[in-house]
């Protein structure tokens, strides 16, 4: 990496991890500084993992350095390594013992991001991203303008967080059955407003869906960029 990007020690490790698959992402590939502000605050994130957590982590991310998607781009990498903050969620609510959980072996068996204990109190806590629609999407691959976004956020949006919050649930209740666990959805929110423009507007009207819609057994947070920010690259 090129001498600007000295603090991007995590993303050089990864890309280093990387290097020799087709087709990977080039973290040099632009210097403009909302692209280099984006890899700093995903180091940040990286930067609170211990080195057991990070080895892992980046042998799971790893892959998806070289795999992007014709219509979402690196939409893969950017949600997995939105489970840094899981990690860093639990250590900032004082949990000892965080670290990530290794993925079932078995097919189909799915497992919570990261779990820590707070106490006696075993936590779970898996991150969920909802990211642009696909009408957004298919927009932004004819020319990447700014599309005209409402101010109010769609059914449809809302049914893909009711969607979004009982998977997360379920997958925390399979992994462990047992009474008090607690269990947390951190949730990452790519809005079709690229720019977040109407993100205060947007976070009370999730506020009041959680409020009158909550999902039973299920503490949620959210992980929320604020306005004027380009949430992905």
């Amino acid at each position: 990496m090129k001498s600007e990007h000295i603090n991007l020690a995590r993303l050089c490790d990864l890309q280093d991890q990387a290097r020799g698959l087709p087709g990977c992402y080039d973290f040099d590939a632009s210097d403009s500084p909302i692209h280099l502000k984006f890899l700093r605050d995903i180091e940040s994130e990286l930067q609170g993992l211990d080195l057991v957590s990070w080895d892992l982590l980046k042998t799971e991310v790893a892959p998806l350095v070289a795999k992007k998607d014709l219509k979402r781009g690196w939409q893969h990498l950017w949600d997995k390594l939105n489970e840094a903050k899981g990690y860093n969620y639990l250590v900032g609510m004082g949990c000892s013992e965080v670290r990530f959980i290794r993925r079932a072996s078995a097919k189909r068996q799915r497992t919570p991001d990261v779990e820590g204990m707070l106490g006696a109190t075993k936590v779970l806590c898996e991150v969920k991203t909802i990211n642009p629609s696909e009408n957004e999407m298919a927009h932004r691959s004819r020319d990447f303008s700014v599309s005209t976004t409402s101010i109010r956020l769609s059914a449809g949006f809302f049914n893909k967080l009711k969607e979004t919050l009982e998977t997360a649930r379920d997958q925390m209740a399979a992994y462990c059955s047992a009474v008090g666990t607690r269990k947390i959805a951190l949730i990452a929110v790519n809005y079709d407003d690229m720019l977040h423009r109407f993100v205060e507007n947007y976070s009370k009207q999730i506020e009041a869906f959680v409020a009158t819609e909550p999902v039973p057994d299920l503490e949620i947070a959210f992980d929320v960029k604020p306005a004027f920010y380009f949430a992905t690259d």
